[in-house]
């Protein structure tokens, strides 16, 4: 497996695992969101964010960005997020893909804290998430809707240096 920088080649399959069921919930994704969406996604980063992809056999399998806040009080933060193909669930691409953001956070960008969303009931991401130092700081109440249902989602945070057992 190949953890390697996002190109707009891999818009396709980073929106294809997007739309997957067992994956479109967790992000939040509609299982009519288009390629393009995603392809102007990758297009919008900057250089102070990062992104992604987990390969394998030429395919990514998936996908993880840090988002850089850019407000002058907030620019020792990022947002993260991770997605990964529901076939290769369990099989380490979420560790080897949050490893690679927390080294580059830490060890490139010198970014001070960071924070993701993560609903309530994904006890897989949040188990991965708190394998990297995260701690659940705060739970937003009926903050998503998924299947029709309000779903409660967790703020996690994380600051350099603090509570990493990788």
């Amino acid at each position: 497996m190949e953890i390697r920088a996002v190109t707009l080649e891999d818009a396709e399959a980073i929106a294809n695992i997007r739309r997957q069921d067992g994956v479109r919930e967790g992000v939040l994704a509609l299982s009519s969101d288009r390629l393009e969406v995603t392809a102007g996604f990758i297009r919008s980063l900057t250089e102070q964010d990062r992104a992604f992809v987990a390969v394998r056999e030429g395919t990514a399998v998936g996908f993880a960005v840090l988002l850089s806040y850019k407000e002058e009080g907030r620019r020792h933060c990022a947002t993260v997020a991770v997605m990964v193909d529901r076939d290769f669930q369990q099989r380490g691409v979420g560790h080897m893909l949050m490893k690679r953001l927390v080294d580059c956070a830490d060890n490139e960008l010198k970014l001070h804290r960071l924070e993701l969303l993560v609903l309530t009931d994904n006890e897989k991401a949040i188990r991965l998430y708190k394998n990297y130092g995260f701690m659940i700081e705060a739970t937003r109440k009926n903050a998503a809707v998924v299947g029709g249902k309000f779903v409660n989602e967790y703020v996690m945070g994380r600051l350099r240096g603090e509570g990493t057992k990788e």
